[in-house]
């Protein structure tokens, strides 16, 4: 959700809790004006109202975390403690990563959040912190750095270097890669995974998806 559609739909809200319980229906009708999803998602404002009181201040992924359901772009515009969010960079099996700009610093990074699945489990929470640790004091121009694992308000992120460029394999996708790029590529994997190795880290998801390619050359 853009701010912009943010903002209608918290001022859609913020008029129709002040009507009667039998005026609801109709005043959505009318200031909705046929958007069903801007509808819907009003309706689960005035749900979490009904159930919570006066939330509406607080961050969308704090208040109503069914709008993210579906819903990528939701946090677009909200921020995460010093993290403005700024786009989706992408969705997986481990959360959904933003394109985020770090207030403190002024810089931007990459912005996982991690799903409810993963962190309602204490024991794989506590492994993914161990191994974030343990992968943030590599230092190797192929391995992605970890700036900051952490919590704001029960919302698990991980913040990471944002990396300009395309996956593995959408550039497969594109067509055949020469075997001299091809060479080159394997052999900074090989080396970033090398490091890793020495450090007791196993990478066990190696494949086209999760390997960076820059610009400039450099794979991550």
């Amino acid at each position: 959700m853009h701010p912009e559609r943010w903002q209608s739909c918290t001022e859609i809200f913020n008029e129709v809790v002040e009507q009667s319980a039998n005026e609801r229906a109709a005043f959505l009708e009318r200031s909705c004006d046929g958007d069903e999803a801007l509808r819907r998602k009003v309706e689960l404002l005035l749900k979490y109202h009904d159930t919570s009181g006066d939330f509406i201040k607080s961050p969308a992924f704090e208040a109503a975390p069914e709008l993210l359901a579906g819903d990528p772009e939701a946090l677009i515009g909200q921020h995460l403690g010093c993290y403005r969010i700024d786009a989706v960079a992408g969705v997986g099996g481990m959360g959904v990563v933003y394109l985020a700009w770090d207030e403190r610093l002024g810089r931007k990074l990459a912005l996982k959040l991690l799903p409810q699945s993963m962190v309602a489990n204490e024991a794989k929470l506590g492994r993914l912190k161990r191994e974030a640790r343990t992968a943030s004091a590599l230092n190797h121009p192929n391995i992605v750095t970890i700036h900051e694992i952490g919590e704001v308000d029960s919302t698990h992120y991980v913040a990471t270097e944002f990396i300009e460029g395309t996956t593995l394999r959408e550039r497969m996708t594109k067509g055949p890669i020469l075997p001299n790029h091809a060479v080159e590529i394997a052999a900074q994997v090989a080396s970033a995974l090398c490091v890793a190795h020495r450090a007791g880290i196993v990478h066990r998801d190696i494949k086209p998806e999760n390997i960076m390619l820059r610009p400039d050359g450099y794979v991550k």
